[in-house]
């Protein structure tokens, strides 16, 4: 479900293995230092010095290190021009769904939120971080302290100055024992955060964590006006989210006082949930959309055919998964999880349902994009192994699966697809296709085995927090081990570089063995876009959403 380190990368050398993603015709761009903007008369409207700074090795867990603005650099072959109405199409989205950060689920609400909504700090499309309400930070006392600048020329919609009180009441709905934010497990490492004058706030942890700014990243936390209802998307955003229908569409207008002047660049976003994958495609060709998220990459041929449309392709975190919860039977064997894990044939799932796109899975949150990943033996498909240890299980009887289409690409066929190759280790799979809508109320974290995804976890902390510690909210395996806990909390305040990855190793080692995610790929984004959108910038932590406020149509 849903949404890290100060290194620099691009979608052409972010694995260490060859890549399995054929050439598409997207190119990734990014901003130049300085940049000139048009409205529609061809008038220069301002000029914006990019110019950021990233002081110390935050990222690299050096303690002492302060934080400044970043933006990414490079040059895009247009000048952006301002006006016109943008309209995306987005998938996973709900009639449940809300747009109160607290408990927003889908991906539909994700990519709302980033529209009227900002955080402390953000991820570069290279992997940087960077400032957004945040001006500067800077730790104290080894990482157990962070003190956050905010910005002085930030006004939520309603016409309120933002001040370090709104973000203090906002970050502090995500924590408590009510809470039922996702963020919530990151949370309860804070141990306080008080206001210490109008612009400032500070956090104080209840253990050193070397990374602690990057969980400010995390999409859930944004700020908004304490006193307002969270469900009404108040916001500091580029847009203004003038009316909402939840699985339907979302009608946004351009913030004319966004701290950021250069953005956004239309006057108005519309957001239309169409969970259909043919039927999203087939708004983009037919022009009713500009963007399609999430395209399912059998069905991206029709879309490479068209003079009118492009395709942004970039590696992600982003994983593809099943889920068992180990605390109900059958899945509280441990050589019942080890044998349908083996029973999986990851490679042939990612050829068949994902066109090449992306990378295998092996049963844990990591991959190579993170600085500090170390590789695991492989759980490959393996028939006899899963044999053995099915009957090892005891069990007998047929397992059911929960999947819908809308989860993620492919995700029912990649269910028919363990189902047959499961039979060949006498495993008998049984799917349960199931309408999207109320999928993320009624069946994940609700059935005992479906099918789910992650993104946006920005540190391999966060990376194993979410899904896997014992108080997190959205562990969705139900797998409660204080070892793992305490293994964690080891790693956060480990400020050695080497001695962390060794600690994120084992822990690696200790959710791929025992826990009960089969994880089956890590995703590629791949979106489509009309030929005349310009700015669009793919990135590898599930980030495209923020990009429409950087996006403009070119002449």
């Amino acid at each position: 479900m849903i949404s890290e380190q100060s290194w620099s990368m691009r979608s052409d050398r972010v694995d260490k293995k060859p890549r399995r993603e054929p050439p598409v015709d997207g190119q990734h761009r990014q901003w130049e230092l300085t940049m000139d903007f048009e409205d529609s008369s061809n008038k220069p409207l301002l000029q914006i010095d990019r110019r950021a700074l990233l002081r110390g090795s935050i990222g690299l867990g050096v303690a002492g290190a302060v934080g400044r603005i970043v933006q990414p650099t490079a040059a895009f072959a247009q000048t952006p021009r301002r006006g016109g109405k943008f309209v995306a199409g987005v998938k996973s989205g709900s009639t449940t769904d809300t747009v109160d950060p607290t408990i927003m689920l889908s991906a539909a609400s994700l990519f709302v939120s980033y529209q009227f909504g900002n955080r402390l700090l953000e991820r570069t499309t290279d992997g940087k971080l960077a400032s957004e309400l945040a001006e500067s930070w800077e730790p104290s006392d080894s990482g157990k302290t962070w003190t956050f600048t905010l910005r002085k020329d930030v006004t939520f919609h309603n016409g309120k100055e933002f001040t370090a009180k709104d973000m203090v009441y906002s970050l502090n709905r995500h924590r408590g024992p009510d809470t039922k934010s996702g963020a919530a497990a990151l949370m309860k490492a804070i141990k306080d955060i008080k206001v210490d004058g109008p612009y400032q706030l500070t956090v104080t942890l209840s253990a050193p964590d070397v990374n602690f700014p990057y969980l400010m990243t995390n999409s859930s936390l944004i700020a908004q006006p304490e006193g307002e209802d969270p469900a009404k998307g108040i916001g500091t955003g580029p847009f203004v989210l003038d009316s909402e229908q939840p699985g339907v569409r979302y009608n946004f207008h351009r913030n004319p006082k966004y701290f950021r002047p250069e953005q956004p660049l239309f006057d108005e976003l519309e957001i239309l949930v169409i969970n259909d994958d043919t039927a999203r495609i087939s708004a983009l060709l037919a022009g009713s959309t500009h963007f399609a998220a999430e395209l399912t990459p059998n069905l991206i041929g029709r879309i490479k055919s068209s003079p009118a449309v492009k395709i942004d392709v970039a590696d992600t975190t982003t994983f593809y998964y099943f889920v068992m919860q180990t605390n109900q039977a059958p899945f509280d064997n441990p050589d019942l999880r080890l044998a349908l894990k083996y029973a999986v044939d990851r490679d042939l799932i990612l050829k068949t349902t994902q066109a090449g796109y992306g990378t295998i899975g092996n049963d844990n949150p990591i991959n190579s994009i993170y600085p500090l990943y170390s590789e695991l033996p492989q759980h490959t498909y393996d028939p006899d192994k899963a044999s053995f240890y099915y009957k090892k299980s005891g069990h007998s009887g047929a397992i059911d699966l929960y999947t819908s289409e809308s989860v993620f690409p492919g995700a029912v066929n990649a269910v028919e697809i363990f189902q047959q190759t499961a039979a060949k280790a006498g495993i008998t799979i049984n799917p349960k296709r199931v309408p999207h809508d109320g999928y993320w109320s009624d069946v994940w974290m609700k059935k005992p085995f479906c099918a789910s995804y992650f993104g946006s976890l920005a540190t391999e902390d966060q990376a194993f927090t979410q899904p896997f510690a014992s108080d997190s909210p959205w562990n969705d395996g139900n797998w409660y081990r204080p070892d793992f806990d305490k293994l964690l909390a080891q790693a956060r305040s480990e400020p050695d570089v080497e001695k962390r990855k060794a600690l994120y190793h084992d822990a690696a080692k200790m959710v791929q063995e025992d826990a009960g995610h089969i994880t089956l790929m890590f995703a590629a984004a791949i979106n489509g876009l009309a030929k005349n959108v310009q700015g669009f910038v793919g990135d590898h932590f599930h980030g495209e959403a923020k990009n429409f406020a950087r996006c403009w149509f070119e002449a």
